[in-house]
């Protein structure tokens, strides 16, 4: 085996990326999430109930004091966080979550969940939200606790704020009302803010690409590693009856064993990390296309309103350009101030993957060679 590993042949892209972020200040006050723990809770209808538990610890950095509590929640509380932090703060990036699947990795949705967590925590703008304070509060950190509670909120929630994600699905709703392709519309002219919006758009996809370039060849070299296991370990058992108490049939065996664990280490530090850093792209050029689309419906509407044929209904097409323009406003407002804490932490993402990948792979190597070494001594 080379004693050299091959070098990831994307250090310009991921230069392409970080260049693009810009620095922002440092907090105070940091947050600490760990997964310690799952329970599967099986109904009378025979669906599984995953339940996690985690650990949050708040950390004064100036005092440097810690302060920490347990809490458990499933995926239905993370899509519910999720929806309400969409609907009242629209525009904002919010961290992306895994799909909904009856198939699925558990270790990996465990650290899915923390990626996300970890997220929303950095995110100063968040962290007053009653929502997000209700989530990891150590009043409701029972299970039970704050399913009654979600419960009751969704209870009192009028259906426009039950919607999920805001604005697209409250238009296909009331695209159902009016029949556009009866009147002639003519397309609307892109202002300033419309072509700011695109070039953000295309950086974004840009960085996204170079992202899935890089996780591409990071998951190369883990699939390395894990063919590696498979034949040693194929050889292994080949020889198992014949070569049982060599010193080297030994060896080969603690070998088999590292590969098998920085296998894993790999992929569950940084492949999952990466992928859920590919998503997050995928929510942020979301709101930019909803942006667009929120405005292509007020144009619509507003021509609307000038053609006798829906007279009868102009103070409902009033109303939806009223609050079409206040989405507009709020996520155009919520995403500038945003972008840039957004493209920092996708640096930094890139940035930590960058450094601490070699050093666990070389690690990983390193620990290999010691124990060829210590078989020839």
């Amino acid at each position: 085996m080379k004693d050299n590993y091959d070098h990831i042949t994307t250090s310009q892209a991921i230069f392409d990326v970080v260049k693009r972020g810009n620095y922002v200040e440092e907090t105070r006050i940091q947050y600490e999430i760990k997964c310690i723990g799952t329970e599967i809770e099986t109904a009378q209808m025979g669906k599984d109930t995953v339940k996690y538990k985690f650990t949050i610890t708040k950390i004064d950095l100036l005092t440097d004091t810690k302060k920490s509590h347990e809490f458990v929640r499933r995926y239905t509380h993370f899509l519910w966080l999720q929806n309400e932090l969409q609907n009242k703060q629209i525009g904002r990036v919010i961290p992306s979550l895994p799909e909904k699947q009856t198939v699925y990795d558990k270790d990996k949705r465990k650290l899915e969940f923390v990626y996300f967590m970890q997220k929303i925590l950095s995110h100063k703008k968040l962290q007053q939200i009653d929502c997000l304070e209700r989530f990891f509060s150590e009043e409701l950190r029972d299970y039970d606790a704050f399913q009654h509670y979600i419960e009751n909120m969704k209870e009192s929630q009028s259906m426009f704020n039950m919607v999920i994600n805001t604005g697209i699905s409250v238009m296909n709703m009331f695209s159902k009302f009016y029949n556009y392709n009866a009147v002639q519309i003519i397309n609307r002219i892109p202002d300033e803010n419309d072509k700011q919006f695109e070039e953000f758009k295309k950086e974004l996809e840009q960085n996204k690409s170079n992202t899935e370039i890089i996780t591409s060849d990071i998951q190369k070299i883990v699939q390395k590693l894990q063919i590696q296991a498979r034949s040693l370990s194929n050889s292994f058992d080949i020889f198992m009856n014949e070569c049982q108490g060599v010193e080297e049939f030994t060896t080969l065996k603690t070998i088999i064993k590292i590969y098998e664990s920085y296998e894993i280490k790999l992929r569950q530090k940084y492949v999952y990390r990466m992928e859920a850093s590919i998503k997050d792209y995928d929510q942020a050029i979301k709101l930019i296309n909803l942006y667009k689309e929120l405005k292509e419906q007020i144009n619509k509407d507003t021509q609307l309103i000038n053609n006798p044929n829906y007279r009868s209904q102009i103070d409902e097409l009033k109303m939806q350009i009223n609050n079409n323009k206040q989405k507009v406003e709020q996520l155009h407002i919520n995403f500038l101030d945003d972008i840039d804490l957004f493209k920092q932490q996708q640096s930094w993402c890139l940035n930590d993957v960058q450094k601490k990948f070699y050093i666990d792979l070389q690690e990983c190597y390193d620990s290999i060679k010691q124990q060829k070494t210590a078989q020839h001594l």
